[in-house]
Protein backbone atom coordinates (compact mmCIF):
# COMPACT_ATOMS: atom_id res chain seq x y z
CA UNK A 1 0.00 0.00 0.00
CA UNK A 2 2.64 2.18 0.78
CA UNK A 3 5.04 3.51 -2.17
CA UNK A 4 5.87 6.90 -3.39
CA UNK A 5 2.41 7.57 -5.44
CA UNK A 6 -0.12 10.27 -2.82
CA UNK A 7 -2.55 8.21 -0.96
CA UNK A 8 -6.04 8.25 -2.23
CA UNK A 9 -7.87 9.30 0.22
CA UNK A 10 -7.90 9.90 4.11
CA UNK A 11 -9.34 6.93 4.93
CA UNK A 12 -6.00 5.30 3.57
CA UNK A 13 -3.93 7.85 5.24
CA UNK A 14 -5.25 7.19 8.88
CA UNK A 15 -5.24 3.42 8.64
CA UNK A 16 -1.13 3.88 7.86
CA UNK A 17 -1.09 5.86 11.00
CA UNK A 18 -2.76 3.75 12.85
CA UNK A 19 -0.91 0.87 11.66
CA UNK A 20 2.40 2.55 13.05
CA UNK A 21 0.27 3.09 16.06
CA UNK A 22 0.60 -0.50 16.58
CA UNK A 23 3.37 -1.15 15.65
CA UNK A 24 5.07 1.36 18.17
CA UNK A 25 2.54 -0.49 20.70
CA UNK A 26 3.52 -3.61 19.48
CA UNK A 27 7.46 -3.14 20.10
CA UNK A 28 6.94 -1.88 23.08
CA UNK A 29 7.44 1.97 22.38
CA UNK A 30 4.70 3.49 24.20
CA UNK A 31 6.16 6.89 24.84
CA UNK A 32 6.38 7.21 21.37
CA UNK A 33 2.99 6.01 20.51
CA UNK A 34 1.49 8.42 22.35
CA UNK A 35 3.17 11.54 21.63
CA UNK A 36 1.62 10.22 17.83
CA UNK A 37 -1.44 9.80 19.31
CA UNK A 38 -1.08 13.38 20.87
CA UNK A 39 -0.24 14.69 17.41
CA UNK A 40 -3.59 13.22 16.13
CA UNK A 41 -5.81 15.35 18.39
CA UNK A 42 -4.42 18.50 16.80
CA UNK A 43 -6.57 17.10 13.68
CA UNK A 44 -9.38 19.61 14.18
CA UNK A 45 -10.63 19.88 10.33
CA UNK A 46 -8.87 23.28 10.01
CA UNK A 47 -6.15 24.65 8.26
CA UNK A 48 -4.17 24.95 11.75
CA UNK A 49 -4.85 21.51 12.88
CA UNK A 50 -3.22 20.07 10.43
CA UNK A 51 -0.14 22.10 10.31
CA UNK A 52 0.11 21.38 14.54
CA UNK A 53 -0.51 17.73 13.70
CA UNK A 54 2.19 17.84 11.24
CA UNK A 55 4.64 19.72 13.64
CA UNK A 56 3.74 17.43 16.28
CA UNK A 57 4.70 14.82 13.87
CA UNK A 58 8.30 15.88 12.86
CA UNK A 59 8.58 16.91 16.55
CA UNK A 60 8.54 12.85 17.88
CA UNK A 61 10.21 12.05 14.97
CA UNK A 62 13.29 14.53 15.92
CA UNK A 63 12.82 13.04 19.72
CA UNK A 64 12.39 9.27 19.17
CA UNK A 65 14.26 8.61 15.53
CA UNK A 66 17.23 7.04 17.37
CA UNK A 67 14.66 4.59 19.11
CA UNK A 68 12.79 4.13 15.91
CA UNK A 69 13.18 0.93 13.60
CA UNK A 70 14.14 1.93 9.76
CA UNK A 71 9.87 0.79 8.97
CA UNK A 72 8.71 2.93 11.99
CA UNK A 73 10.65 5.94 10.04
CA UNK A 74 9.82 4.43 6.58
CA UNK A 75 5.93 4.76 7.73
CA UNK A 76 6.41 8.23 9.90
CA UNK A 77 8.39 10.01 7.08
CA UNK A 78 5.85 8.93 4.51
CA UNK A 79 2.89 10.38 6.54
CA UNK A 80 4.82 13.51 6.70
CA UNK A 81 5.67 13.98 3.23
CA UNK A 82 1.96 12.73 1.77
CA UNK A 83 0.79 15.51 4.37
CA UNK A 84 2.89 18.01 3.03
CA UNK A 85 1.56 16.99 -0.48
CA UNK A 86 -1.47 17.50 0.21
CA UNK A 87 -1.02 20.95 1.95
CA UNK A 88 0.69 22.27 -1.20
CA UNK A 89 -2.31 20.91 -3.45
CA UNK A 90 -4.44 22.84 -1.34
CA UNK A 91 -2.47 25.75 -1.69
CA UNK A 92 -2.54 25.81 -5.01
CA UNK A 93 -6.31 25.36 -5.38
CA UNK A 94 -6.65 28.30 -2.69
CA UNK A 95 -4.47 30.41 -5.10
CA UNK A 96 -7.15 29.73 -8.59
Amino acid sequence: MMNNDKFTSWQIYWKIFDELIDLLDAENKPDIASDMKAAKNCVNGLTDGWFEFKLALEKAMKTYQKKMSEEEIYIAEYLITNLDKSQTRVKHTDSL
